[in-house]
């Protein structure tokens, strides 16, 4: 039994990157020292029970969420083509492998430990069976011969991803690690913001146009700080979660990375907004120029599922001086590298201006926010004690109507 087991998982294909996983990892650490002596398999088979629980999961849900979130030739030619050009070979390779993860997924554990000469009750050490309220559209989930749900497997993936793309749709890219999950995303939702209704819309409209699969334009989002530029692009995400809608934030930092960045978005059926926060380079910096291939001028085409997002404080992002004006200077083209530096910003086939609300403006936001926080305050001495807070502290905007709230939530 113990080399069935064995010769089983050397055996995967397509699905080889699970033997990687730390839990399939112990139990094959197990499995090589199962009858080396009872002191070392029952540390072994611990060492697996410790992985498990750590993963979160039941032994069975641990085998159905690895699955699910693989990332394999078939899984990510399921994704971008479903079926149609899917060679038989890869088919039965496929075919295959279920056979082998339905046979590991329903291992009996108790079984393997009578064959290793163990006691059966460390059987129960681990969580086994799935959870009562486990529920997932995941076709293996509840079939009993997977080979079986092939075709239904192949349509999972089309439209719900593969790796992380699996479970996180909020992302952040960094040059070295690639693609990592935002643990826990701004759960802020287009109805929390306040005002601005129709620069609302104008995104709005882009992001469904973009979503549909019709030509978009990258946005360039330009006003005074705190006006809920960057919180208008983190709200998309919740609003459009049930349209394959991720949200990847780049920092100015990482631009130079952006090339790679678009190469690995297009592998994946998912809609891509890059969202760049704070986007402005002093005139000696160079990076935006990487930006701007990325936008338009490159060989390659633009990726049809990915636009940029960006927020900014300066309309032409770049920082211009007079010198560059100056065309007696020491540069023979001067005018060549001004009109260079404000081309980025026309690169973006939208700007959207916010602009510092008017006193009126920021009360009633002040208002809104109070009344979906349940503040209870003579709508008077609230104004009042609103505007006092906005003169003593940053001028009226959405982000001081915020902190004002806050500190009303800390006296009541």
């Amino acid at each position: 039994m113990l080399e069935e087991i064995r010769t089983a998982l050397a055996s995967l294909t397509l699905y080889r990157r699970l033997l990687q996983d730390p839990v399939l990892v112990a139990l094959e650490g197990f499995l090589d020292v199962a009858e080396a002596g009872s002191l070392t398999s029952c540390s072994a088979w611990h060492e697996f029970a410790h992985r498990l629980y750590w993963s979160g999961h039941s032994y069975r849900q641990h085998w159905l969420e690895m699955i699910r979130c693989d990332d394999n030739p078939f899984t990510s030619h399921a994704e971008l083509n479903g079926t149609r050009g899917m060679g038989p070979a890869i088919l039965s390779a496929a075919d295959d492998d279920l056979v082998i993860l339905n046979t590991m997924y329903h291992l009996d554990l108790m079984a393997l430990l009578e064959k290793t000469g163990l006691e059966t009750a460390l059987a129960y050490s681990i969580p086994y069976e799935l959870p009562s309220n486990y529920a997932s559209e995941f076709p293996l989930a509840h079939a009993d011969k997977w080979e079986e749900k092939l075709d239904e497997l192949i349509e999972y993936y089309r439209w719900h991803s593969r790796g992380i793309l699996a479970n996180h749709r909020a992302l952040r890219w960094d040059v070295r690690q690639g693609l990592q999950a935002v643990a826990y995303p701004d759960p802020i939702r287009l109805d929390d913001l306040i005002g601005y209704q129709t620069q609302k819309e104008q995104i709005c409209a882009n992001t469904e146009q973009f979503l549909s699969g019709q030509p978009a334009n990258n946005i360039l989002l330009y006003g005074n700080r705190g006006t809920g530029k960057s919180s208008m692009i983190k709200a998309l995400l919740n609003h459009y979660a049930e349209r394959r809608l991720a949200l990847v934030e780049v920092n100015r930092s990482e631009l130079a990375g952006l090339p790679e960045l678009t190469t690995q978005l297009r592998q994946y059926n998912v809609y891509f907004i890059i969202f760049v926060d704070d986007l402005s380079f002093e005139d000696y910096e160079t990076e935006y120029k990487g930006l701007k291939a990325v936008m338009e001028g490159s060989l390659s085409g633009r990726a049809p599922n990915v636009l940029i997002y960006a927020t900014s404080n300066r309309r032409n992002l770049i920082r211009e001086s007079f010198a560059d004006r100056n065309y007696l200077d020491e540069e023979i083209h001067a005018r060549d590298t001004m009109e260079e530096k404000l081309s980025l910003a026309d690169r973006f086939g939208l700007t959207i201006t916010f602009p510092t609300p008017s006193q009126q403006q920021y009360l009633e936001i002040v208002e809104g926010m109070a009344g979906r926080r349940h503040i209870l305050m003579d709508p008077e001495l609230l104004r009042r004690r609103a505007l006092e807070w906005e003169r003593a502290h940053h001028g009226p905007s959405g982000r001081t109507a915020r902190q004002f709230l806050d500190s009303l939530d800390l006296q009541l």
